[in-house]
């Protein structure tokens, strides 16, 4: 029998899928047509979820610690030991120091379900909360400040832009159904310009090829907005009648001037010009941002210059333009919650294996999280989980977090539970069919939470139950009309969707416009301009984590299928620095700083700049215990990059 289906990860597919089932087991995955963005087409992870499903380590019963914490080694129990042992430890620290409970929520599965975790929480006493961000938050609040909301054309809408300027992201890896939309713009006589800190996979598709140095994005960026204000080469209509702060930013601008940009970014000014120009000339034009642009200090910053060049030429409310980074397109999916109590504190996830520690958490309750292998400074919270008192994960597999748990319960897997949810690249809304029964004793999050209030004297019907029920009730929540029958034939949209957003060329922002200057920056003690600040760093190579292809993060790395045939980590450094320091191709090196230390393989390239060492995240090693704990600049998200590192022959 097969079902329409859809990807939940954390990847900005959001895949329409087809399953065939037989005998109660997935026997066969392959992609949907139906779907405008994805086209049928799906990567690897896709396909491999048989495997991560059914594959030898698949938690199917619930595990307790015999071993030292972090060593993995566990009993199977029976699932009611199991939740009668963490409902009892959740309760004792209740009445001793309700604070010194600390719940954390990854954020690997984009649907709704997952969330249910809130109406257990905010029935205790009291917790304490992880906050802050480890992927988009500064891009995202960047974007919220500048245009008002963050939301870009259709996926295929790409197809009609003239330009293509593609800006720290490697969509052949990350996003390979967009790398479809680009070639057929190519076809059409687009022309296609990738920026980026190396040349990635994306750079065969590109008619030019633009490196500079890690971290300056935010100064090429404004060096292009000189060249052509300067030059009289921007849309002096559009700018005057639908942007805010223009004067102001003029005058800023003038700081950066091309033999500024070329020696603080390593672009010769001939290639800033090449950009600048085909920016001015070309329209409709389209820039695509990724994430990792903003994973460093001044990542808001950096977002605002980048989002604001289709605004200086007029090419944004048309087809074809636009800034594309994330798309929340409207209605969102919410999910009705009880009222939060106020008994709570927070913990920065930038800091969060100090201040474990410091706050004197006792007992700990980590949902489809791996901080472990996520989270910055990454040796420090091996040390914090070590002394927590009681642990507890709800996962699918033995993490390398949950190798410190003292319990670990086993969740449900994929296509083993409802849930209703929109991708952040394209505009649809897709059911997540259960189409198997959980294996073993394994449960979603909804029963499991259920189950804990029931023992813990809550109330469990205040948790919703995962049903058919559920799903309907967060469509009318969200105000979305459309049955459960029309989201079984397919991907959805909704009848109100327009392809080209701020068509109206209205902006929900103070101004009502797009905003050169954003007086909201000051809430972040930043300027309302975005300006480069210089930094110093420590060590003479920058490392940059970069996505590989066949993994999301870590979530892959107990998948037999993948496991079996990963090759050995490694990392890309330029042939002259390899040369100085005497490593071969393929021999070992170690990367280390104050911090810590990682040996990896050589792959030696003139692909990544000198001083930059690039290695791609998601392998099996501890790459963020090199990652000092800091926040970027707006946002509260996680600056992975600006780290530097000394490395030397194995």
């Amino acid at each position: 029998m097969k079902f329409k289906a859809v990807c939940p990860r954390d990847c900005y597919g959001g895949c329409s899928l087809i399953l065939e089932v037989e005998a109660g087991r997935i026997v066969k995955i392959e992609g949907d047509k139906e779907n405008r963005a994805t086209e049928g087409i799906i990567c690897r992870k896709g396909i491999e979820y048989i495997s991560r499903n059914y594959g030898r380590n698949r938690l199917k019963k619930a595990l307790k610690r015999v071993g030292d914490k972090g060593k993995g080694e566990f009993k199977e129990i029976s699932i009611e030991e199991a939740l009668d042992e963490v409902a009892k430890r959740i309760m004792e620290v209740q009445e001793k120091d309700p604070l010194s409970f600390l719940f954390y929520k990854g954020a690997g599965e984009l649907g709704t379900a997952s969330r249910v975790y809130n109406n257990f929480i905010n029935q205790l006493k009291g917790y304490t909360y992880v906050y802050g961000d480890l992927c988009s938050a500064a891009g995202l609040e960047a974007l919220k400040l500048t245009y008002g909301s963050v939301e870009h054309n259709a996926p295929w809408d790409l197809e009609k832009s003239k330009l293509i300027v593609i800006w720290g992201k490697n969509t052949a890896n990350t996003n390979i159904q967009e790398l479809v939309h680009i070639k057929r713009a190519k076809e059409k006589g687009a022309k296609v310009v990738l920026i980026d800190i190396r040349r990635s996979e994306t750079a065969k598709y590109a008619d030019l090829v633009i490196t500079p140095e890690v971290g300056t994005d935010l100064v090429l960026a404004m060096a292009i907005h000189k060249y052509i204000i300067q030059n009289n080469k921007y849309d002096v209509n559009f700018v005057n009648n639908y942007t805010y702060g223009f004067n102001e930013f003029k005058l800023e601008v003038q700081k950066y001037s091309l033999e500024y940009a070329q020696e603080v970014t390593k672009v010769p000014k001939d290639k800033i010009v090449e950009v600048a120009e085909l920016i001015s000339n070309i329209k409709p034009f389209t820039l695509i941002c990724g994430f990792g642009i903003q994973r460093q200090i001044q990542g808001g910053q950096t977002v605002r210059a980048l989002s604001l060049l289709p605004a200086l030429v007029g090419s944004v409310g048309i087809e074809g333009g636009g800034f594309r980074y994330s798309n929340h397109t409207r209605p969102r999916l919410n999910l009705k919650t009880i009222k939060p109590i106020k008994n709570t504190r927070g913990i920065n996830v930038v800091n969060m294996g100090q201040e474990i520690k410091d706050k004197g958490i006792k007992c700990m309750l980590i949902q489809a999280a791996n901080p472990v292998m996520s989270n910055p400074n990454s040796n420090a919270l091996r040390e914090a989980l070590k002394e927590i008192e009681f642990l507890v994960c709800i996962d699918t597999v033995v993490s390398e977090t949950a190798k410190y748990a003292d319990i670990i319960l086993p969740a449900a897997a994929t296509f083993e539970y409802y849930d209703v949810l929109r991708s952040y690249w394209h505009p649809y809304i897709m059911l997540h069919e259960k189409v198997v029964e959980p294996l073993g004793d394994s449960m979603h999050e909804s029963r499991i939470y259920r189950e804990l209030a029931d023992r813990m004297g809550l109330n469990k019907d205040l948790i919703p139950e995962n049903n058919l029920e559920f799903i309907e009730e967060v469509l009318k929540y969200s105000k979305i009309n459309v049955s459960i029958d029309t989201l079984r034939k397919g991907p959805y949209l909704t009848d109100d969707y327009c392809e080209v957003v701020y068509k109206d060329l209205k902006f929900n922002t103070p101004s009502g416009k797009i905003e050169f200057k954003v007086d909201g920056m000051k809430k972040w003690g930043e300027n309302e301009l975005p300006i480069y600040k210089e930094f110093d760093e420590v060590g003479p190579f920058k490392l940059i984590s970069i996505h590989s292809r066949d993994v999301t993060n870590s979530q892959y790395l107990n998948i037999p299928s993948i496991l079996d045939n990963m090759e050995e980590p490694y990392a890309y450094i330029n042939k002259d620095d390899a040369d100085r320091l005497g490593i071969n191709h393929g021999e070992k090196m170690i990367i280390f700083n104050s911090l810590s230390s990682i040996t990896l393989r050589a792959k030696t390239t003139y692909d990544v700049r000198r001083g930059h060492v690039v290695v791609p995240f998601g392998q099996n090693i501890d790459l963020n215990s090199l990652i000092e704990g800091r926040n970027t600049d707006i946002g509260l998200c996680t600056a992975f990059h600006n780290i530097g590192v000394n490395i030397k022959k194995f």
